[in-house]
């Protein structure tokens, strides 16, 4: 016997990599798992499960506005104990994004969303049944941390659905955010005239009651099982997804592009291919120069469209209160509103409930709004336009004298171009960073979204009691201020592949939009 003939034998599959023939071992991923299995009855369960998680967010965000000024007159605090109630939420939610995301990175997407469900019910139930205004502060931040969970939901969903149709589900979930203060608000008439405030934060949590039963029946997220290194329990997670939809897996084996766990040697050259590639952070975010600027242009419109929001939004309650409190003459051009005492402190009366319900109906007008001007426009026109129309509006409120009546259609105008305007932030920063930098960047300025909300109370809520005309000024100002920096922002991301892996790539679609890029919407909820 030869020398030659003594060596050992190379394993099939690097032998066939040597040798240029890959074709000898068929193989696939969960990427193109999920594409083949296309759109079925798994993923309109999972659609369901995420459109009530999101129309139950858009009702949490209606509530916010409606129950502080009720439990300013019951507990009969003061302006700046009523902004706390919001702003606790929203610092909960803050605290919370990073431990939420840490628990659907090490125990699964659906046990993420199943703990965060369970405790939104706990803490909410509770909530109802606080005995004073500190109890209730207390309750409503640990409220606010748990629900900083659900938006799991939407990286689950995305990670369940074929690629061509996650543009879709992206404008769905806004859809259904939508719906959701639009039912909050019709939910308040009838709840907040025969019983009060303590119902309707119970009844808000019923949404997340009914879609825990779906929320038990979903599988887990092959994705998150790859990122675990557990091949074998995604290609569970993938027959039973297949099972659902009556389809079958792709021929041939199941592989991963990760270092760890059990991959096959296909995920091994992928790790070879990219081991010169170092992680990036934060710090990417700031270089080379124009991602400087992007970013803290970016930042500063995150922390400006969600203040103004937000803003918008518990200003509407107050000013109805106003109107009632003091009459609507005398409204009309107030610009300083009484101290409240406990004979002078009013609830918002059914009528108001209902212009409530008139001002959320904004929320649909602005998804059109969005489409026709990233679709014409592009996205800084569009930031532009939408900036100037809403600082329009909002200087429109400053008209003396202005009726109620006035006043609800100026809201509703306003809240219709504040929300398209927000979509499209989101959308801009969705696309205008690399690949290996977008959760990074997204992620941070979802942050100044959140401080944002946590700083408009005391300027809708505490500041509009000293100056009326102020307050709104205020707010169409910082609207202008959104257009001012979309102005600078040094990068159009219309038509931009989503592909790019770093800051210099800016590879186009030939002028036209691919289908990876198509609008995307979702909501700081």
């Amino acid at each position: 016997m030869s020398e030659r003939s003594a060596k050992p034998a190379i394993p099939a599959p690097l032998s066939a990599l040597i040798n240029g023939d890959t074709d000898e071992q068929v193989t696939y991923t969960v990427d193109s798992a999920i594409e083949t299995l296309g759109f079925g009855p798994v993923q309109w369960r999972v659609t369901a499960m995420c459109g009530i998680l999101w129309a139950a967010d858009g009702v949490e965000t209606t509530i916010l506005a409606i129950v502080a000024p009720e439990t300013r007159c019951v507990f009969h605090v003061s302006p700046w104990k009523e902004a706390f109630l919001t702003t606790v939420v929203f610092s909960g939610m803050l605290l919370g994004a990073a431990p939420w995301g840490r628990v659907a990175d090490r125990f699964g997407r659906k046990q993420a969303i199943m703990l965060s469900t369970i405790a939104v019910i706990y803490f909410g139930v509770l909530s109802a049944f606080a005995p004073n205004y500190w109890w209730l502060l207390a309750l409503r931040a640990v409220f606010g941390f748990a629900l900083a969970g659900l938006p799991q939901s939407v990286t689950y969903f995305m990670e369940m659905v074929p690629r061509k149709t996650r543009g879709a589900c992206s404008a769905f979930l806004q859809f259904v955010y939508s719906i959701g203060m639009v039912a909050a608000a019709g939910m308040s008439i009838g709840v907040m005239s025969a019983l009060n405030w303590r119902y309707l934060l119970a009844f808000s949590v019923l949404a997340y009651i009914i879609v825990l039963p779906l929320t038990l029946l979903a599988p887990e997220s092959p994705f998150y099982f790859v990122s675990r290194g557990w091949l074998s329990k995604a290609l569970e997670s993938l027959k039973a997804i297949a099972s659902g939809n009556s389809k079958s897996l792709p021929e041939g084996t199941l592989v991963a592009k990760r270092p760890g766990g059990d991959m096959n040697f296909l995920s091994e050259t992928v790790q070879a291919r990219d081991a010169d590639q170092p992680p990036l952070g934060v710090k990417d975010l700031f270089r080379p120069a124009k991602a400087l600027c992007t970013t803290l242009l970016l930042w500063l419109m995150w922390f400006l469209v969600a203040f103004s929001y937000f803003g918008l939004l518990l200003m509407t309650t107050e000013l109805l209160q106003m109107y009632h409190t003091v009459g609507e003459e005398r409204a009309e051009c107030l610009d300083r509103i009484p101290d409240d005492n406990a004979q002078e402190c009013q609830s918002l009366t059914t009528r108001d409930y209902v212009d409530v319900l008139w001002t959320s109906l904004a929320e649909f007008p602005a998804i059109a709004i969005c489409y026709i001007l990233n679709h014409f426009l592009g996205r800084r026109a569009s930031i532009a336009v939408h900036s100037v129309c809403s600082t329009a509006v909002g200087s429109l409120l400053l008209i003396c004298p202005l009726t109620k009546a006035g006043t609800v259609g100026l809201i509703f105008a306003m809240r219709s171009f504040l929300s398209s305007l927000f979509n499209t932030l989101y959308l801009y920063t969705s696309e205008v960073y690399p690949t290996r930098l977008r959760a990074t960047g997204l992620g941070a300025a979802y942050t100044w979204g959140r401080i944002g909300g946590i700083t408009t109370p005391f300027i809708a809520q505490v500041m509009l009691r000293s100056t009326v005309r102020g307050t709104k000024l205020f707010y169409a100002v910082t609207s202008l201020l959104v257009g001012v920096a979309g102005f600078l922002l040094p990068i159009e991301t219309k038509g931009r592949s989503l592909e790019s892996e770093t800051w210099e790539d800016d590879v186009t679609a030939s002028g036209t939009s691919s289908p990876s890029s198509q609008p995307k919407y979702r909501r700081l909820g």
